[in-house]
């Protein structure tokens, strides 16, 4: 590395070890060549292996991309790993060392190739190999901490399936990676923080059903993933810290059931605010709160957008309120016993049963209970559905017809009642002479 790494923007004066680099040579011969004007933002020229290291607040270098940018493959060697990714560049400066200087996988860089155009995975592999020959690390199975490693990598268009099996902090790591549109199952078992780990992965349209057991905190971790549709079943079993955690998903439809039984605290602070559950989802997420018996610490939930629940969720809100929680959905959540109104109307033979309100949260199901005729069951006889409607017979004037209508929720069940007396009819018959 030594002949392509200089003090001088121009490339003239050679680095030695221990000095800042001010330009690095496209060995492409493309002339793509970068360059660090800023002295303070140099990175600086180390040996054993022939790397550069980066400070990790504003060391980076820049490359100039050409009209069209480059779409293809990056293959990317640290000190504390090697992989290679699919990227889209546009054309304009772009930060070799990460975003700003302050999110990369690692300390130093041994190499770097960029490709316009995808490299098959086989040569992908041998430039990996290559690298590493020069000393840099072949995996990152050895990171514990992958806190913002590729954070603002706006330019990934795919993810390496690799090692991570040790990491136990991924805060903010793939957080703003706006073009991933998928993502690999990568082991995740150690990971205690996933702090914001995959927020503002806009097009994300799928997630993997990950390791997430050792989890505990989850603030932020898909927030504002707006083409995620559904969730798969991850352990929460650890997890503590659920605010924000799927905040602004707004096309989040389905999530599963029993996704929150087992959780170890109860702060869903604005967790589930502007998504689009369905009813079923929401009460999923629900009956789960209720199934983890948490009554004790934060406890809040939040959900806007989508549906409200059901009668069955809105029962699970009135057992989490009895155990000290704060719960807001959509529809708000209130409970309130039914209420009914009704009427009669008798039209020639026609007895007409009408609902004429009733209220109530969740709203209530209204029924007809009861008809007599005298005191004998007609309820068969009835037809319709509010309104109701049942035919007198001619035999049964000066009877009493009485019914009874129901409103029910699963807060209580109340009933109203009415009756009619037939009415004698004269008739007359008149002879009509030719």
């Amino acid at each position: 590395m030594a002949t392509t790494v200089f003090t001088n923007t121009t490339r003239t004066i050679p680095a030695e070890v221990g000095q800042s680099v001010g330009g690095m040579t496209d060995l492409s011969g493309r002339d793509n060549h970068a360059a660090q004007a800023t002295a303070a933002a140099r990175p600086i020229y180390q040996t054993a292996p022939d790397r550069v290291t980066l400070d990790g607040v504003d060391d980076r270098m820049t490359v100039t991309v050409p009209a069209g940018g480059f779409t293809g493959t990056m293959v990317l060697a640290t000190d504390q790993g090697t992989a290679s990714y699919g990227v889209n560049i546009p054309a304009g400066p772009y930060d070799i060392g990460g975003r700003g200087g302050q999110h990369f996988p690692g300390n130093a860089i041994v190499g770097q190739l960029i490709r316009d155009g995808a490299l098959s995975a086989g040569d992908a592999a041998a430039t990996e190999a290559y690298f590493v020959g020069e000393g840099a690390t072949a995996s990152y199975g050895a990171v514990t901490d992958f806190s913002r490693f590729w954070r603002d990598w706006s330019e990934l268009t795919s993810f390496p399936l690799i090692d991570t099996s040790s990491g136990t902090s991924f805060t903010a790591a793939w957080s703003d990676c706006t073009s991933l549109t998928s993502f690999p199952l990568i082991d995740t078992s150690s990971g205690t923080s996933f702090q914001a780990a995959w927020r503002f992965c806009t097009i994300l349209t799928s997630f993997p059903l990950i390791d997430t057991s050792s989890g505990t905190t989850f603030n932020q971790t898909w927030r504002d993933c707006r083409s995620l549709t559904s969730f798969p079943l991850i352990d929460t079993s650890a997890g503590t810290d659920f605010s924000y955690a799927w905040f602004n998903c707004n096309n989040l439809t389905s999530f599963p059931a029993n996704a929150f039984d087992n959780v170890k605290g109860g702060d869903f602070t604005e967790a589930f605010t502007d998504t689009a559950l369905t009813q079923t989802s929401i009460d999923n997420i629900l009956v789960s709160l209720v199934a983890s018996g948490i009554a004790t610490g934060t406890r809040v939930f939040n959900q806007s957008g989508g549906s409200a629940p059901s009668a069955t969720g809105a029962a699970a809100i009135d057992t989490l309120r009895s155990r000290g929680w704060t719960v807001t959905v959509t529809g708000g959540g209130a409970t309130i016993a039914p209420t009914i109104t009704a009427s009669d109307s008798l039209g020639g033979r026609t007895l007409t049963i009408t609902v004429d309100s009733t209220t109530g949260v969740p709203a209530p199901v209204t029924a007809l209970t009861a008809l007599t005729l005298d005191g004998v069951d007609v309820l068969g006889d009835a037809t319709g559905s509010d309104p109701w409607t049942y035919e007198v017979p001619d035999s049964a004037t000066g009877k009493t017809v009485a019914w009874t209508l129901q409103a029910s929720n699963y807060i209580d069940t109340v009933t109203v009642s009415g009756s009619e007396t037939v009415p004698s009819y004269s008739y007359r018959t008149e002879q009509i002479n030719p």
